[in-house]
């Protein structure tokens, strides 16, 4: 009887099932015809030496849904958008084959970002310091290099500021990743952790969470929270502070989730190549450039810029190590550096300065937005 009425709801559902069948025969047509016509785009940039990533185009691809996609007719947008975000990566990706240099290992925070922007398909090539990721970029066995700029917490990236003042590459992207901090180990048994280990910015990021729950326990610096991973699974009484991707790259059991102290805990990336990024009309520019050493001469290297009506965004000093007690200024600012009044108020800026250098343009993320991390992947710094 049994049998009977399983045979009569097979029979029931195999009309739908076939539509879906046929209906999925034709996306992966059109799919794969999306596909060949990106790899034609491809061909085309290549010839007229425009960059493959063209995160603006990206988005406006994204943002045509919002009127095409009603509520309740199937999936909701963020559905559709989550389905198409990766569609775009995978036919970016056969465009060209993507290599993103990042500050490793896999499983950090880095990494998260890495996967945010470029998918599964590309291929990432962890690096054990920012000078090897800069330098991987550099000298071209990467495309892109991805690295930490500023985390709301914890403060600017000095060294990724240092390196930027040594290397031929340009800023071409701005992401944004929100810093959510989880609890594993390899068993998940709170009761039995003896000790913590995590990148030290990680165990910072959770200080009052780790002495309300788990006062008295050990806390284990590690160099990343990848390396506290491991640490985690050579030792049953040890835990790992890190992303939730952790879990998955090292076969981990989440104990607690969200545990940072600072719930809008954020960090900055930048996507570096060797092209410049096209005009957006939402763009920031990011400069650095030093001042003479003399009463008055940041305001004097500043005001053409007001003068020129230019708005400045940020303002970061950072020690010469050319000469002792003197600084470089990074500066970011409203607008793209080909426009007009940003290339007037550059021209009077690099008259005021004793050296003036623009690292790139790139379009400005909507008030700081958050990118979520993908599940399968990785803040500042190595964390």
């Amino acid at each position: 009887m049994a049998e009977d009425s399983r045979k009569k709801a097979q029979e029931t559902l195999a009309p739908l099932r076939a539509q879906i069948d046929d209906l999925d025969d034709r996306i992966l047509e059109l799919i794969q015809k999306r596909a060949l016509t990106a790899i034609e785009l491809g061909k085309l940039k290549k010839k007229i030496s425009l960059p493959i990533m063209d995160l603006s185009r990206e988005k406006q691809v994204l943002a045509r849904f919002t009127d095409k996609v009603r509520p309740g007719e199937g999936l909701s947008l963020d559905a559709v958008v989550s389905v198409y975000t990766e569609i775009i990566k995978a036919c970016r990706a056969a465009q060209a084959p993507t290599k993103v240099a990042f500050l490793g290992p896999a499983g950090t925070f880095s990494h998260a970002a890495a996967l945010q922007q470029f998918g599964r398909l590309a291929h990432f090539i962890p690096c054990d310091d920012l000078a090897q990721v800069f330098h991987t970029a550099g000298a071209g066995d990467a495309e892109f290099a991805l690295v930490p700029f500023e985390n709301t917490t914890e403060g600017i990236v000095g060294q990724t500021l240092d390196l930027m003042t040594q290397t031929d590459l340009r800023v071409q992207a701005m992401l944004i990743l929100k810093v959510n901090l989880t609890l594993m180990s390899a068993h998940g048994d709170l009761a039995a952790i003896k000790a913590v280990s995590s990148h030290p910015q990680a165990l910072a990021q959770c200080r009052n969470w780790l002495a309300l729950n788990m006062p008295g326990v050990e806390l284990r610096p590690a160099v990343s929270t990848a390396a506290g991973a491991t640490m985690a699974l050579a030792d049953d009484s040890v835990a790992v502070i890190g992303h939730p991707a952790l879990a998955t790259f090292y076969n981990l059991t989440v104990m607690s989730g969200d545990i940072q102290d600072i719930q809008h805990n954020q960090t900055c990336f930048f996507i570096m190549s060797r092209d410049d990024s096209p005009e957006t009309g939402n763009d920031r520019t990011l400069v650095w450039f030093s001042a003479p050493h003399n009463s008055g001469s940041l305001y004097k290297c500043l005001q053409p810029l007001a003068n020129s009506g230019v708005n400045l965004t940020r303002l970061h000093s950072r020690p010469n190590p050319a000469t002792p007690w003197e600084y470089l200024f990074f500066l970011e600012l409203e607008g793209h550096f080909q426009d007009e009044k940003v290339k007037e108020g550059l021209s009077a800026l690099k008259t005021e300065t004793d050296k003036c250098h623009v690292l790139g343009s790139y379009e400005a993320p909507t008030e700081e937005r958050s990118l979520k991390a993908p599940p399968a992947g990785l803040g500042a710094n190595p964390m």
